[in-house]
């Protein structure tokens, strides 16, 4: 229905509005028995989807190739840093796609092998995400390591792990939380923590935690959306990474989720498995957390 505007001193206006919002009213529910009437799943509408966004991904590839050609040796390491993460990241992002057209089909996940700055990355998504927290009072605050720390790993990858963990944790924290980041040296690993003190998790649900599709108790304390297969994703990628994801909570208490990285030790790329495969089941349950 269209929208209108009434002006209720004109003689039968009441009358009128009243009529349009019980059409409204009928309308709405015919819609949402539609709704209840549609398939739950199309495969063929995926993989339509699927390919559409493929071609997509690799028109803003090229053109971020385009981009780094003209630039050439003009651009400073930082910009040829940003740029290559942008290829890197559509690049994984057209094989993931392609895990959506190629259901329960092995698909190779090409890596990009790199000495990373971690605090130095592990701040920048901070910083990040202190801007969105700022918004429902909440602060974050980020512990670097006393020292340098170096991992040996996917810095693209990393980021999107990173990118789960703060938006779960600002997106469970009530106003005027406290999220609490930091980034420890260990013999042959890096760890990097995001504590929150939000809601923490029972027993039940730490049981189920990195499972797609699992129901989980705890609801965002905003207008934030959660899809349920953030933690799932994250898990598969920390593997992927030779690494190790994990969660401790106490309800009441908030959660603190970490992942641990090999440390950079002099590592050769050419010793390094340049890609994992994955596969992907179809999964069922209506998720509650990231």
């Amino acid at each position: 229905m269209e929208g209108k505007n009434f002006d209720l001193s004109v003689p039968g206006a009441k009358e009128n509005a009243i009529a349009s919002i019980e059409s409204a009213k009928t309308e709405l529910e015919h819609a949402l028995a539609e709704l209840n009437d549609l398939p739950t799943l199309d495969p063929n509408v995926i993989r339509y989807a699927a390919h559409a966004i493929k071609n997509y991904l690799t028109v803003a590839g090229g053109c971020v190739a385009l981009l780094s050609h003209a630039l050439g040796d003009s651009a400073n390491e930082q910009v040829k840093t940003w740029l290559e993460g942008l290829q890197h990241a559509t690049k994984l992002m057209i094989q993931t796609v392609r895990l959506l057209s190629n259901a329960a089909v092995a698909v190779k996940l090409d890596l990009k092998w790199e000495k990373v700055d971690l605090p130095l990355l592990v701040q920048r998504g901070c910083e990040y995400y202190a801007d969105q927290a700022r918004g429902k009072r909440v602060a974050v605050v980020f512990e670097p390591a006393v020292e340098p720390v170096y991992a040996w790993t996917d810095r693209v990858v990393v980021a999107a792990v990173l990118d789960n963990l703060l938006s779960n944790a600002v997106k469970f924290s009530a106003s005027g939380g406290v999220i609490r980041v930091s980034v420890i040296a260990e013999p042959s690993y890096v760890v990097c923590s995001v504590q929150d003190n939000g809601p923490g998790l029972t027993p039940e649900d730490q049981a189920k935690l990195f499972q797609p599709g699992a129901r989980l108790g705890p609801s965002p304390t905003g207008t934030e959306l959660s899809t349920g297969y953030g933690l799932a994703i994250s898990k598969d990628m920390i593997q992927a990474l030779n690494g190790h994801i994990w969660c401790e909570s106490n309800v009441g208490l908030g959660s603190c989720f970490s992942f641990r990285l090999p440390l950079y030790e002099g590592q050769d790329k050419a010793a390094t498995p340049s890609h994992v495969s994955h596969v992907t089941k179809k999964q069922h349950g209506a998720p509650s957390r990231k």
